[in-house]
């Protein structure tokens, strides 16, 4: 590698991530890395995902620390041979600038020309730290000498608690409040904030680029969920939702009960809020509940499980299947929407909502509707696993063109679901249960379960709803008609 200066950067993986947050990293500075090797872990909204090294030398620089978090394409390290210069090291982070098609661009100049932010060093109390001999020769960590420069501070004034005397980050910052200066602060908490450019160049549908000039979001800070790789009115609403969130995680904090913790919730979790409180805001929903007998699918199931002692058919198996027929019978339930277009599949890929630690996360079975019962209980209990070991892929479960959510497993009997974007509808599943019922005039007793289906009304009628839960009842009652 001679001393070629190698970035390692956030990668980007699936349509949708704008960002990720550092985990851990595995390797220590000094340490020598191969191509291939494991770096650092990234939480992106759903999955946690490894980045590995595609070039071979010495980790000279951790840039991204654990807990913080940077777009795709930010510098999060950096591998050169063990003979370049930390002045060089220095000088390529500092120099480091992003792809601007993915991009974070340093310079606030870009970002809001006409209000430039003050500089750091403004701060009356950071001024005793300023003044010093040169401290290029100084200890220190690169993220460290990065904030002396923007708070205006001389390292030899930092006393270094890190390794060999080094200036670490919390040192430096633990100096800047000791003097009575303030930390610049982000409106995730995040000190530094990174500042978006120029988002032009990012696609968007033009009522998206509008909305977004609108509600002052950054093009940048959006998700893609459009189609054609655009970033559509749904992504901008999430974006501004969640802007106008954040600052209410820590109201009122001093009056919290002594007995009481709190902490921040993850980058997941904050997603699934952008995203579920964008959905009830701008998507109309309403709600259609049927019930419907699972005698016969229960027959249908034991006899199939007692026949083969390798697979075991769930109904929840059944449920998907049933589901994925009834769309293809149904197409204008099978879609997805932008907020300006709707998108018509041609086969059922059905979200189905798997709990996991920090939120839910919603893994599809592709072309449902192609499977028989064995393959979706395979396929299911794989990507279950997978999930909540955060290993999946973007693309599974990225899209899909309806959503099941089952809560019969913990005895609830009925539920409302919200809409999963860019879908249209979203199945609630509750348990079954043995109710009274009336078979030709005559009380009996069956197993019913209760499914409530909330739909978009901007792009599906009442009775195209209506529609779908008559064939999808008359599916889970009659088994054998799906299985044809």
């Amino acid at each position: 590698m001679s001393n070629e200066i190698k970035s390692i950067q956030m990668p980007k993986w699936g349509m949708e991530m704008s960002e990720g947050e550092i985990n851990s990293w595995h390797i220590e500075i000094g340490a020598q890395v191969n191509a291939e090797d494991d770096l650092v872990d990234v939480e992106t909204s759903k999955i946690i995902n490894t980045v590995t090294a595609a070039d071979s030398g010495v980790l000279r620089a951790i840039v991204a620390q654990p807990g913080e978090t940077h777009n795709v394409g930010a510098l999060l390290g950096v591998l050169a041979s063990a003979e370049t210069s930390e002045k060089e090291i220095q000088a390529f982070i500092n120099n480091h600038k992003t792809d601007s098609s993915e991009v974070q661009v340093l310079a606030a100049a870009v970002a809001e020309p006409a209000t430039p932010e003050p500089a750091p060093q403004a701060n009356v109390g950071t001024a005793g730290l300023a003044n010093g001999e040169d401290d290029s020769g100084v200890s220190a960590s690169p993220v460290a000498r990065r904030l002396a420069e923007e708070y205006g501070v001389n390292l030899n004034n930092i006393a270094g608690t890190g390794r060999h005397g080094r200036v670490s980050k919390s040192d430096l910052e633990a100096a800047v409040t000791a003097a009575g200066g303030q930390l610049i602060q982000t409106n995730n908490g995040a000190q530094n904030p990174v500042l978006h450019g120029d988002d032009s160049q990012i696609k968007a549908t033009p009522v998206a680029r509008r909305l977004a000039l609108q509600l002052g979001v950054n093009l940048h800070e959006c998700r893609v969920s459009g189609d054609r790789g655009r970033v559509c009115k749904a992504d901008v609403e999430a974006a501004a939702a969640m802007k106008s969130k954040l600052p209410a995680q820590t109201a009122n904090v001093s009056s919290a009960p002594s007995d009481s913790k709190s902490h921040q919730i993850s980058g997941m979790r904050k997603t699934i809020a952008g995203r579920l409180q964008s959905s009830k805001q701008t998507a109309p929903h309403y709600r259609v509940q049927i019930d419907a007998e699972l005698d016969n699918l229960l027959a249908t199931r034991e006899q199939i499980n007692n026949a083969s002692t390798e697979t075991k058919i769930s109904v929840n198996d059944f449920i998907i299947k049933a589901c994925a027929s009834a769309l293809i019978r149904v197409p204008a339930l099978n879609v997805q929407f932008d907020g300006e277009q709707v998108r018509y599949l041609n086969d059922a890929d059905i979200s189905v909502a798997v709990a996991i630690k920090d939120g839910l996360i919603t893994p599809i079975i592709s072309g449902a509707n192609t499977k028989g019962l064995e393959s979706i209980s395979h396929e299911m209990r794989d990507l279950s696993t997978r999930a909540k070991l955060n290993r999946l892929k973007p693309e599974e479960f990225q899209g899909g063109s309806f959503c099941i959510s089952n809560l019969g497993m913990y005895g609830i009997k009925q539920f409302d679901a919200i809409i999963n974007p860019p879908q249209g509808a979203i199945l609630a599943v509750g348990a079954g249960e043995q109710r009274a019922v009336v078979k030709n005039g005559e009380l009996a007793v069956a197993t019913v379960i209760s499914l409530t289906l909330s739909s978009d009304h901007r792009i599906i009628d009442g009775a195209v709803a209506a529609e779908f839960m008559a064939v999808l009842k008359g599916f889970l009652e009659q088994p054998a008609t799906m299985l044809v």
